[in-house]
């Protein structure tokens, strides 16, 4: 598996796309083109080296390049449930 380093519009439209967004919500989203949002992921696939999106997904989150969002609320401590 190799490192990356991701850019923060990459990351940015990773974490929308993680969330469940479409590539069309993404790009809206991001204020960037559905052809931008398709660039930036072909370009993430070649540089990983893998040849489609689940394969992509599995290899972002092998690297744990996406983080979902803490669903508690702010000021909430961790590992305390209600």
């Amino acid at each position: 598996m190799h490192d990356i380093a991701l850019e923060p519009r990459e990351r940015a439209l990773i974490e929308l796309l993680a969330r469940g967004h479409t590539d069309a919500s993404a790009a809206r989203e991001l204020r960037i083109s559905a052809r931008s949002v398709s660039y930036i992921l072909r370009g993430l696939m070649d540089r990983l080296g893998v040849d489609n999106r689940f394969q992509l997904g599995l290899a972002l989150g092998a690297l744990r390049a996406a983080q979902p969002a803490d669903p508690r609320p702010p000021g909430d401590p961790p590992g305390e449930d209600r």
